[in-house]
């Protein structure tokens, strides 16, 4: 479905997607707490996931997914030693092909590899510093900042020069719900957008050939970057940003020293994280917590639950830095999409102590419906007048 849509195509996917929609609601009613935060409409999803770890390390959905909330097991899960692979077009509700989703290990350590030589921490600061130093007295964090850093730094760093800015972030933005997709049944027009975004992207990031080399090149990198990683980035940029709005404190500290920007980031990843949940599926039978899972099956880590586990972190819903315990990384191509989205929210949140002073809400935040996975922040008005 990345060419031409035909009728066909479009009633099928439509079907596919009402089906789907249907059956998640189904369990949801019938009391399934997994199907519950699928259904990505709960304001706060904590309940549901609590409800998840009192059934056991390892738990068997309605779904027919395995899902973990215990921090122990979704370590193990997340380590990478296991036979596993991401969800295929097929098994997602999003086709992701072409997305720069799929692959194994060695795939994920070159496009790793291309975004570390290309991010550089000098380029990250100078994007940074520029978006900030142009934010007026009122401004929205997720429209006038969050979302144009993580847009500006792709173009900055992956993207070919004379690249059109405005039609990649528009890209960019339709191809956001790929990540959500991939569990939770987007509406049909969202689905066409984020596919034709998708193959629209791969020209937009389109680079002149050089010859043929080991493992996927920059491109690949930067159309990952572009599906997945500017939600990731413009998401976790906004929870940081947050995180020192709603605690003074941190503020103070940060004003103080700009090194402080690492802690509150380390933390905003276990407290609210950029992806929530991590989907897998088992390439060989295997066996977890007791529990068979047979080839084929789909595992499902629980990233934000893991992350305050009681067992693992003393108030867990307390936002404090300077944990003794790491927070959880999500796998697979999250392993491309975090690093970038790291850089960027410390250094906006640098960009931000330095300029001054600290913003302050002036309205409500307003969240995508159907983002179970990030939890997307559609806006939130900041001022620092």
């Amino acid at each position: 479905m990345q060419g031409t849509w035909n009728r066909t195509d479009i009633k099928e996917l439509g079907r596919r997607l009402q089906r789907a929609n249907g059956e998640l609601w189904l369990q949801q009613v019938k009391g399934d707490p997994y199907a519950d935060l699928l259904r990505g409409h709960a304001e706060d999803p904590r309940p549901a996931q609590e409800r998840i770890r009192a059934l056991g390390p390892l738990w068997r959905s309605a779904t027919g997914a395995w899902v973990t909330a215990d921090h122990a097991l979704a370590a193990e899960l997340l380590g990478g030693t296991w036979p596993h692979r991401p969800l295929t077009d097929e098994e997602a509700h999003v086709p992701v092909h072409g997305a720069g989703l799929g692959g194994d290990a060695a795939r994920y350590e070159h496009l790793r590899g291309h975004v570390r030589d290309a991010v550089t921490p000098a380029a990250v600061d100078a994007v940074c510093e520029r978006v900030v130093g142009g934010l007026a007295a009122d401004f929205d964090l997720v429209t006038d900042l969050a979302e144009v850093v993580a847009v500006d730094l792709l173009a900055a760093t992956l993207g070919p020069a004379g690249a059109d800015r405005r039609e990649l972030a528009r890209s960019c933005a339709a191809a956001g719900v790929v990540l959500d997709g991939l569990l939770c049944p987007q509406p049909l027009d969202a689905t066409r957008r984020a596919v034709a975004a998708v193959g629209r992207l791969r020209e937009l990031l389109a680079a002149p050939a050089t010859g043929p080399g080991p493992g996927p090149g920059p491109q690949e990198a930067a159309v990952l970057l572009a599906t997945a990683g500017v939600r990731t980035a413009a998401r976790l940029t906004a929870g940081a940003v947050l995180a020192v709005v709603d605690h003074p404190a941190q503020w103070s500290r940060l004003a103080d020293d700009p090194a402080h920007a690492a802690p509150v980031v380390a933390e905003v990843l276990r407290h609210d994280p950029p992806v929530q949940i991590h989907p897998a599926v088992a390439l060989a039978d295997t066996e977890f917590a007791g529990q068979r899972v047979a080839a084929g099956g789909r595992v499902v880590v629980l990233v934000a639950a893991a992350n305050r586990d009681p067992e693992v972190f003393d108030a867990p819903d307390r936002f404090v830095t300077g944990r003794p315990a790491e927070a959880l990384a999500p796998a697979l191509y999250h392993r491309v999409t975090w690093p970038f989205a790291r850089a960027q929210a410390e250094a906006v949140l640098r960009a931000l102590a330095a300029a001054g002073p600290r913003p302050r809400r002036s309205a409500g935040h307003l969240r995508s419906r159907r983002s179970p996975v990030t939890r997307h922040l559609l806006g939130c008005p900041l001022t620092t007048g």
